[in-house]
């Protein structure tokens, strides 16, 4: 972009405050993906959406990353279903556009998934709606400080549930 200086996530954002918030949330996006040191061909066109949850005294974000080519067909929210160990305390604490169309989000519990001095076990899917199946996706979970560095992540595509087990 002509005139955006050195090119830091921060001017790029101030050159959109004209447009859409889902062009500056993709600016952005690919700003950080480009700053995390990420694979070219994924800092690249790709946008990102995220929520931003609690478990138990943890924050972490879940990141759903496709290529910006790709946001206009998108037709319907991201779903995020939460699974817990039994008693575990969870919220979101932030949703994004979500490609356009939001997120939800959903949590249960399952007794299958324990708590121990490893950690909590978790599982994660998500599935983005969109005109077709071939739209590559990438997902990661990131706990906040560390995390953010070095997220769990798994990939797959549109229309298909994708899954992450991790432990928090």
């Amino acid at each position: 972009m002509a005139g955006t200086g050195s090119g830091h996530p921060r001017t790029l954002v101030h050159a959109l405050a004209g447009q859409g918030r889902l062009a500056r949330a993709c600016v952005l996006a690919v700003a950080i993906l480009a700053f995390n040191g990420l694979s070219t061909s994924a800092s690249i066109g790709w946008c990102r959406s995220d929520p931003v949850l609690k478990i138990e005294d943890a924050l972490a974000d879940v990141f759903v990353s496709i290529p910006s080519s790709a946001v206009p067909e998108v037709t319907g929210p991201t779903q995020f279903v939460i699974t817990t160990p039994v008693g575990i305390s969870e919220a979101v604490l932030l949703t994004s556009p979500g490609f356009g169309y939001g997120e939800t989000v959903t949590f249960q519990e399952s007794r299958a998934l324990k708590v121990n001095h490893k950690g909590i076990e978790l599982d994660i899917a998500v599935f983005l709606p969109a005109t077709n199946s071939t739209t590559p996706v990438l997902v990661e979970f990131a706990p906040r400080v560390i995390g953010i560095l070095s997220p769990f992540s798994a990939e797959g595509t549109t229309n298909s549930w994708i899954y992450l087990e991790i432990r928090l």
